[in-house]
């Protein structure tokens, strides 16, 4: 399945530091996937989520992320399938 192009930045939580908040420009989307770049950097990173999960999540730099998409985002990925 091809992704969705987006560009946006999105907030992600970083799991062993509660409270603490990284920002990533969103490149691609899909249902499992998001391919997401360190603003104004050349690094890449994705973070994935299994069918059914509400979360993605992935590592970068032996750092561990989680990114929730909202509410009114994953009603419409729901309406899709």
């Amino acid at each position: 399945m091809k992704g969705i192009s987006v560009k946006s930045r999105i907030q992600l939580l970083d799991v062993d530091r509660p409270g603490e908040i990284f920002e990533a420009d969103l490149e691609e989307a899909t249902p499992t996937r998001l391919a997401l770049s360190v603003p104004n950097t050349f690094v890449r990173f994705e973070l994935w989520r299994q069918e059914g999960e509400t979360n993605y999540s992935g590592s970068l730099g032996g750092r561990h992320y989680v990114f929730t998409p909202p509410e009114k985002a994953r009603k419409s990925a729901a309406k899709k399938k």
